[in-house]
């Protein structure tokens, strides 16, 4: 039963947003938004979220409106996301709470409802919906908080461009409403959006882009579609292979200046084989000289195609700044040891 009751917490969590991971993305995709235009990605993807969460975990009977305030807060933050102590904060509450203490509760109920057969322990005999487990007012709303920052982190990590008003517009009716067919009409919206609308959007704006970036002085272009400009030529005669570790400085961004992924900001180069990175990189760092710097436009089809991930979309075109440190040689094979013959 404990399991059941933590898997249950386990995938709202993880189906929060559409798409979240471990690299962040600077908050200028989120903006205020105004009442009279409204954005309706935004709006339905506040509605899903609410409204998967009162279904999946009916018994966490959050204040939504402390919620609402915590998570365009959280949305609107100019603070790195990864550096937010209030995310951290957030993200623990939630994990003790929701991992820990209502598991616990929810346990206790149901072998109470029982009567103590412990054979049955793997039977969910309780109604979710009737029950309230929070202790205490003070826990709703401690709890109530953590969820809705913790939410406007995620959105934060996620490469959609978004408005926090029809979010939160959005995840309030999801509880008012309550609508099935609301929550179908978001989710067909939603899929549509994501596997068809936006690549499409995506594929035409990098086409365009890197039109005006091939018209920039000293930019060149690779017969495989890459653009570059050697901005420090390095030592040409030492110059990477396909096979080669490298040693780098970069930074990385989107064609709307969003920055995705910058090894200055954590403040040390990065070691990586270059067999094992997109192939933009791959045949770009191979153009540069050690100690020398370059900058690559990588359309989408040499970065990460028409899947993205989690904080690129779909057929985006990307731009990098990379200082080649080193190239790293391999580690000569260790000396078989010499078994003397007798």
């Amino acid at each position: 039963m404990k399991k059941l009751f933590y898997t249950l917490a386990v995938v709202v969590c993880a189906a929060a947003v559409v798409s979240c991971g471990n690299d962040a993305t600077e908050t200028a995709r989120i903006s205020k938004g105004k009442k009279g235009q409204m954005d309706s990605l935004s709006y339905y993807l506040g509605y899903v979220n609410s409204f998967g969460f009162k279904a999946s975990l009916p018994d966490v009977k959050v204040d939504w409106n402390i919620s609402a305030d915590a998570c365009e807060e959280s949305m609107l933050s100019t603070v790195d996301v990864f550096e937010d102590e209030k995310c951290m904060q957030a993200a623990e509450t939630l994990q003790k709470f929701l991992g820990e203490a209502r598991v616990e509760r929810l346990t206790k109920l149901n072998d109470e409802k029982l009567g103590g057969d412990t054979t049955k322990r793997d039977q969910l005999v309780i109604d979710l919906n009737e029950i309230d487990v929070f202790e205490n007012e003070q826990e709703r709303k401690d709890i109530s908080w953590a969820m809705g920052y913790d939410m406007g982190g995620n959105l934060r990590r996620t490469p959609f461009k978004l408005q926090s008003y029809w979010f939160i517009k959005g995840w309030k009716e999801g509880i008012e409403k309550d609508s099935r067919i609301e929550f179908d009409k978001a989710q067909t919206f939603l899929h549509r959006y994501v596997t068809l609308t936006w690549p499409i959007q995506n594929a035409e704006k990098s086409k365009a882009w890197l039109a005006e970036v091939e018209k920039l002085p000293n930019v060149q272009k690779h017969e495989s579609g890459l653009l570059y400009r050697i901005d420090r030529e390095g030592d040409a005669n030492n110059k990477p292979t396909a096979e080669s570790t490298v040693k780098v400085d970069y930074e990385g961004n989107t064609g709307d200046g969003i920055v995705f992924d910058s090894s200055y900001k954590r403040g040390e180069p990065i070691e990586f084989p270059l067999s094992g990175v997109i192939p933009g990189w791959t045949i770009g760092m191979q153009l540069v000289g050690k100690g020398g710097q370059i900058t690559l436009w990588i359309p989408a089809h040499m970065a990460y195609g028409s899947e993205g991930n989690a904080a690129i979309g779909p057929n985006e075109a990307l731009q990098f700044k990379v200082e080649l440190h080193d190239i790293i040689a391999p580690e000569a094979p260790a000396a078989e040891e010499k078994v003397e013959k007798k």
